[in-house]
């Protein structure tokens, strides 16, 4: 996969992290967790990623296109909503033969029946929610190992036959001459 679609909103509602988010802080905290959460997942593993929303619940003024920490942030407009917006980025990448590269991420079922028949893949939210933690566990057991690695020794001593540590240590304390 180089590049993944999110479809924004059906995340935010399937994700029991970010739906909790929205009741307790609203609409707005929700879409910053899930663009961040994203933001991590692409850096961490070089996919495109692409968060659509639809414009009725953006707050007004706001640009159709962002772009939030390397993640774009798409907006639908009265015209044309989230679904419309995905089924194009769809069908362009689709066009140029990019369509095995690109995923999209909702649980919309008539949303993946109709990129589907263009040839790009899917995912369900719960999908797209393991492999994030996926990816987020394994740079954490990553920076476990190299914290760890990072405590061992690097002495010169370390590396030495234990025969010829204890003679030095030997001599060192005048044992030995």
């Amino acid at each position: 996969m180089l590049a993944l679609i999110v479809d924004g909103y059906n995340i935010i509602h399937a994700w029991p992290k970010l739906h909790a988010t929205l009741l307790e802080r609203g609409l707005e905290d929700a879409r910053r967790q899930l663009v961040s959460t994203l933001a991590e997942y692409a850096a961490q593993t070089g996919v495109a990623v692409t968060v659509v929303f639809d414009a009725q619940a953006r707050p007004g003024g706001l640009p159709s296109t962002e772009t939030f920490d390397g993640v774009t942030v798409l907006f639908g407009s009265k015209r044309a909503t989230a679904d419309h917006v995905i089924e194009r980025a769809a069908y362009r990448a689709s066009q140029r033969g990019e369509g095995a590269d690109v995923v999209v991420a909702t649980d919309d079922r008539l949303e993946r029946d109709v990129v589907g028949a263009m040839g790009v893949a899917t995912m369900g939210a719960r999908a797209l929610e393991a492999e994030v933690a996926r990816v987020s566990g394994s740079v954490g057991d990553e920076t476990r190992r190299m914290r760890d690695d990072s405590r061992r020794s690097t002495r010169l001593e370390d590396g030495l036959d234990p025969e010829i540590r204890r003679r030095l240590e030997r001599i060192r304390r005048g044992q030995d001459r």
